[in-house]
């Protein structure tokens, strides 16, 4: 009779960091004007696609590491 034995493989810790969102582009309506229509939206698709995978990374670390990434507030107020 088979014997079922759980495992749990632990990545590596490079493997285990939490995305990295740099700052966008400045919010200065003068210079979003400049930038071509096709090109913004270009930079747009691009940043909705990056926030995707930075999320999707996101929720692997937390699901192997839990509150790696969104550590859970504590359950009682700090006092100052």
């Amino acid at each position: 009779m088979p014997i079922a034995v759980p495992v749990k493989i632990t990545p590596p810790a490079d493997l285990l960091r939490c995305a990295d969102r740099p700052a966008g582009l400045p919010e200065d309506p003068a210079l979003v004007a400049q930038i071509p229509t096709r090109a913004r939206a270009g930079i747009i698709r691009l940043a909705r696609a990056f926030g995707a995978n930075a999320d999707q990374l996101d929720r692997l670390v937390e699901f192997v590491s839990p509150g790696a990434c969104h550590p859970t507030p504590s359950a009682s107020p700090s006092k100052d």
